[in-house]
């Protein structure tokens, strides 16, 4: 009998020992993951940031060749009217 729980009280001590070594490699893993991903996600966010600004920038430009367009229109539009009244007089 004593020998019996000789052997299950070896069985739990080698258990914990397992559980503590499970602690650590988790730990470990978790601190690497951490300190890993931390500048990889950096890197995206810098470079999602830089592009977001190119964005910006190109569409600033074109904001402002549709603005220059609208008013060519409208100056060409009135010019049109201003023949067909000059012609219409005629």
């Amino acid at each position: 009998m004593e020998e019996k729980l000789k052997l299950i009280l070896d069985e739990l001590k080698e258990l914990k020992e397992g559980q503590q070594e499970l602690k650590k490699d988790v730990s470990s893993i978790k601190d690497n993951l951490i300190n890993g991903l931390g500048p990889y996600f950096e890197r995206v966010e810098k470079h999602i940031d830089e592009k977001t600004d190119e964005l910006k920038d190109a569409l600033e430009d074109q904001q402002r060749v549709i603005d220059t367009l609208a008013a060519r229109s409208v100056k060409h539009e009135s010019e049109i009217k201003d023949f067909k009244r000059i012609l219409k007089n005629h």
